[in-house]
């Protein structure tokens, strides 16, 4: 193992912007699941389609910061399609060097969040982050090959976990020799 760098966000990350493509899907920015497809959020947001040639490409392996700073405020994307002109959408400098899926836990991770308090905001529930502020936050991170190792190792301990709590609750009470469901 190597001893872990440490480097400006903007050493790491750039933004970038892609307008013209109102042909893809909207998307939406979720804490918990990353950008997801609008139409599979259960929630109902009306816009304008005529503003969708405004809006901006999101890439798999990009991050969208949003505004729920409060829950972080970046969301992991795995799919393409457009988000809100409104969203900064971030790029690596340089995708050999970095593992989004490690990226997305230390976003998504609650010393990160406790760090973008010192560059959010506005109103507690509704803080803004710029980029051109999180561009200046010190990060650190492992090479190439524990990035890989750590953030691959934790979405193997996500997936058990949602495959586990979808498993029926055993309430231990024997029926016919057997345990009871609940």
């Amino acid at each position: 193992m190597y001893s872990w760098e440490q480097r400006k966000a903007d050493y790491i990350f750039k933004s970038v912007t892609e307008k013209g493509y109102p042909e893809l899907p909207v998307l939406s920015a979720s804490q918990e699941l990353g950008m997801v497809y609008r139409n599979q959020n259960g929630i109902d947001i009306q816009h304008d389609k005529k503003n969708e040639s405004s809006y901006k490409r999101v890439s798999p392996g990009q991050f969208v910061i949003h505004l729920r700073s409060f829950q972080g405020g970046f969301a992991y994307s795995e799919v393409e399609g457009i988000t809100s002109p409104a969203y900064t959408v971030m790029s690596f400098k340089n995708s050999s060097e970095q593992y989004g899926l490690f990226w997305k836990y230390v976003f998504k991770s609650e010393t990160f969040i406790k760090r973008l308090e010192t560059i959010t905001y506005g109103i507690r529930d509704g803080r803004n982050i710029s980029f051109s502020d999180f561009k200046s936050l010190m990060l650190q991170y492992p090479s190439f090959l524990e990035q890989e190792l750590i953030g691959d190792l934790i979405a193997i301990i996500e997936s058990g976990i949602t495959l586990h709590q979808q498993e029926p609750f055993l309430c231990g009470n024997s029926v016919n020799g057997g345990v009871e469901l609940c």
